[in-house]
């Protein structure tokens, strides 16, 4: 389903992690999760995966609240309504995570965090013993509001850039410091993004 609202991120702080010489930032916005299933999440907010019968169901509509028989899947909003329009923007809502190139991966933190416990084995045979008991999670690959691209992301993320007083900062899932700074400190995203990858070459070891 697509946001009902304006795309934004939310707050004035973010999060970089520095893993293999390679930064990445993580972004918290108030575009709503999704559910996809058989089951009527929040009873009244779906979309069948057709695309028809969007928005909030009548008082006195009727569906099978178990539809899976029926092959009938929706698409629910999460901790928000649904409108014919589509999902309502929600307070704290996904996270995205952007890479060094300013390119947004579709993962979560949890793909993220899997992925630097995974990157700590040494051998190849202490990689696949380390998987095979730690299996990957079906939810690593976020599904975005329909109609939300990359371009979309990052553009909000200039516009909120001047606006940031705040990053964390991560060696692997490992937080080693927060820092502080003077709205107006930031230009552009590019800029948060040059300064997450300078803290990276000051604080990994070669």
């Amino acid at each position: 389903m697509p946001m009902d609202g304006d795309f934004a991120l939310v707050g004035d702080k973010v999060e970089c992690f520095i893993a293999k010489g390679n930064a990445y930032i993580m972004l918290q916005t108030n575009a709503p999760e999704q559910f996809y299933d058989s089951l009527l999440w929040n009873s009244k907010s779906r979309c069948r995966d057709n695309g028809k019968n969007c928005g909030n169901l009548g008082k006195d509509v009727e569906v099978p609240f178990y539809t899976e028989q029926a092959g009938i899947w929706y698409h629910s909003c999460k901790d928000t309504e649904a409108t014919p329009n589509g999902c309502k923007p929600v307070e704290k809502g996904m996270e995205f995570l952007v890479n060094g190139k300013l390119k947004v991966e579709r993962f979560s933190r949890e793909a993220l965090f899997y992925y630097f416990e995974a990157n700590k084995r040494k051998s190849m045979d202490s990689l696949m013993t380390w998987v095979l008991k730690n299996p990957k999670s079906e939810e690593f690959y976020q599904t975005f509001p329909n109609e939300l691209e990359s371009e979309d992301i990052i553009k909000a993320g200039n516009i909120a850039a001047p606006n940031l007083t705040g990053i964390d900062f991560y060696l692997w899932s490992e937080k080693i410091e927060s820092r502080n700074y003077k709205r107006g400190k930031f230009s552009s995203f590019a800029d948060v993004m040059k300064t997450c990858k300078d803290w990276g070459k000051m604080h990994e070891a070669p």
